[in-house]
């Protein structure tokens, strides 16, 4: 019977079973899932350039409302768009996102209570105070919203389509406090009811109307042909032919008043200042030191003469001349041979000829000096120590 070779786990043509390769596959999928992702993001969010931006009057893109602008002058309206404060000629205005400095809002009050009519999309607009107490959905569905109030204006409009927006609540107030505070919403009526609250508010204000809605996505190219969201608006906008509409301009991406510090969040500005408070106090904690210096040992410092002194000294008592001269001799012997290019373990006889032929010294002398002799007294130790010395200044003379 003949046996068939094992295979390993995962082996097969064209593959060698190596690791080098599985971990080289292993580091490149990273990498190539998070190209697959940015692709996917780009295919799928991206906006082409003649889109626009979203709740631009002159976007035909999906969340543009160019078409908005396009109805209500098929209406006999006659529309302008501009971020200026609408004027006394301008009956209705149309604020699609609410950017405006606290001057610029006061003065689009004083234009209502003259007589106009403000329709706000944004929510969470400052103009007016109103009270968010939910959304429009209904669990996970964003179904239509019926009318549900008498308001005659509004009497054509059955239902709207109003996806992710809220609904507000009527507020208990006056119209307001005189510390420059929003007024607020006294005789203030409500339409299109949902979840204990109301899609739409129409807010009288001195001579004019002031009317909240809970979104702007009834406004949007991409909803404004759902149920009747269109007539919605041209019963708000442009109720009569002729009507003179303001759409005010939204601000551009990057194009706001706020700052970069006005774009941190409250929480994250105090966490950050809370670390710059711990930074000050370990700074301060480990940059001083209270209480006295702290001694500290110091190394006994022994400088190279007296050093030499000392060694000469312990020599002396033990009466080593041997030992003194074989010192001073082997010195001279290194330093020779470093001189005239030897190695440092060069033999006498052999320095002895370098520096005969190179200095013109006499061999037998500087043979005689390097030779390892005991002197028989501090006389000839002496001697000796002076013949290596007139050696070496000899030799380094020469160059």
């Amino acid at each position: 019977m003949t046996r068939r070779p094992a295979v390993r786990p995962g082996a097969g043509p064209g593959m060698t079973g190596r690791p080098g390769w599985r971990s080289g596959v292993g580091r490149a999928l990273p990498w190539l899932a998070v190209v697959v992702g940015l692709a996917v993001v780009v295919a799928v969010g991206g906006r082409r350039a003649d889109e626009g931006n979203p709740l631009d009057p002159g976007s035909p893109g999906p969340l543009g409302t160019k078409g908005l602008v396009e109805v209500l002058r098929e209406l006999g309206g006659r529309v302008a768009v501009s971020a200026d404060q609408p004027g006394t000629g301008t009956d209705v205005a149309l604020l699609l996102s609410d950017n405006l400095t606290s001057d610029r809002r006061r003065g689009l009050l004083d234009w209502v209570g003259r007589g106009g009519t403000l329709v706000v999309a944004d929510p969470g607009s400052g103009v007016t105070q109103v009270e968010p107490v939910g959304s429009t959905r209904i669990g996970l569905l964003d179904a239509e919203i019926e009318r549900r109030c008498a308001e005659p204006a509004l009497a054509d409009v059955g239902r709207v389509a109003a996806p992710g927006g809220v609904v507000f609540k009527l507020p208990e107030g006056g119209p307001g406090n005189g510390q420059g505070d929003p007024p607020g919403t006294a005789g203030a009526r409500a339409c299109f009811p949902r979840n204990r609250g109301a899609w739409l508010l129409i807010q009288p204000l001195g001579s004019g109307t002031v009317v909240r809605l809970g979104g702007a996505s009834v406004l949007v190219n991409q909803e404004l042909g759902k149920a009747d969201n269109a007539l919605l608006l041209a019963s708000l906008l442009a109720p009569v032919e002729g009507t003179t509409v303001q759409v005010l301009q939204p601000p551009l991406p990057g194009g706001g008043d706020a700052g970069l510090g006005d774009l941190v969040a409250p929480r994250v500005r105090l966490a950050l200042w809370q670390l710059v408070v711990a930074f000050v106090l370990l700074a301060l904690w480990r940059a001083r030191r209270l209480g006295r210096p702290v001694a500290e040992p110091q190394p006994v410092q022994l400088p190279g003469a007296e050093l030499v002194v000392a060694v000469g000294n312990l020599l002396q008592r033990a009466k080593a001349r041997g030992q003194a001269a074989g010192l001073l001799s082997d010195d001279l012997r290194r330093s020779l041979a470093e001189r005239l290019g030897l190695p440092p373990s060069a033999p006498a006889d052999q320095v002895a000829d370098a520096v005969a032929a190179r200095a013109g010294i006499p061999r037998e002398r500087v043979l005689r000096t390097l030779a390892q002799v005991n002197p028989r007294d501090e006389a000839e130790l002496v001697a000796l120590s002076q013949a290596v010395d007139t050696i070496r200044r000899e030799v380094t003379r020469v160059r």
